[in-house]
């Protein structure tokens, strides 16, 4: 028995949705937010009729690349802060994940669109509670800083996940930058009398 065609045309416009939003992120990130509507439906192996019917405008684009991205943002910071070990390890686990998904994100600090709906503004939010509540964990048990900010964590991960140029490792190098933050994110030594 076959599925409703209605389903099967919504899982259709599901998945095309889906693969603009994915040529959209590779040809944004490689050619900046004014690439033709028309490269990112051939990107996708779809019509531009079908982009524009998803999205009607360049503006409502680029918001769903944001909206998506802080989604994965907000996802790295759930995990991180739900990790049963140590804070410190927590926020490796962060960096390491904003790392790994540094090809799929689209945000502002990550050189991308500066285009906010209350709907993405409310994922902003979801981010920063989420390492709030990871960092408060770790200041408590005495592992962190006291001074130490969700936006100190997203700045830091916003840097390492944009390679710099002319590096050859560069998933090596800022392996190691993680290693030097968390040994200095840990309390601070008294001042020597």
């Amino acid at each position: 028995m076959s599925q409703p065609t209605s389903r099967r045309t919504r899982k259709d416009a599901l998945r095309n949705r889906d693969r603009v939003l994915d040529a959209a992120t590779d040809l944004v990130r490689s050619d900046g937010e004014k690439v033709p509507m028309a490269k990112i439906a051939e990107r996708a192996g779809v019509g531009v009729g079908t982009v524009y019917r998803h999205f009607a405008t360049r503006e409502e684009l680029l918001g769903a690349l944001v909206h998506r991205s802080f989604g994965l943002a907000v996802d790295n910071a759930r995990a991180a802060a739900a990790h049963p070990g140590s804070a410190l390890e927590g926020v490796r686990l962060f960096f390491l994940a904003t790392m790994r998904d540094r090809e799929r994100f689209v945000l502002p600090l990550h050189g991308g669109p500066l285009v906010f709906t209350p709907a993405t503004r409310t994922r902003q939010a979801d981010v920063r509670t989420a390492l709030r509540t990871l960092l408060e964990r770790g200041k408590v048990a005495g592992e962190l800083r006291a001074d130490l900010t969700p936006e100190d964590l997203i700045v830091a991960s916003s840097l390492l996940s944009r390679p710099l140029p002319g590096t050859s490792d560069w998933d090596g190098l800022a392996r190691r930058q993680i290693d030097l933050m968390i040994n200095g994110l840990g309390p601070s030594a008294p001042p020597a009398g």
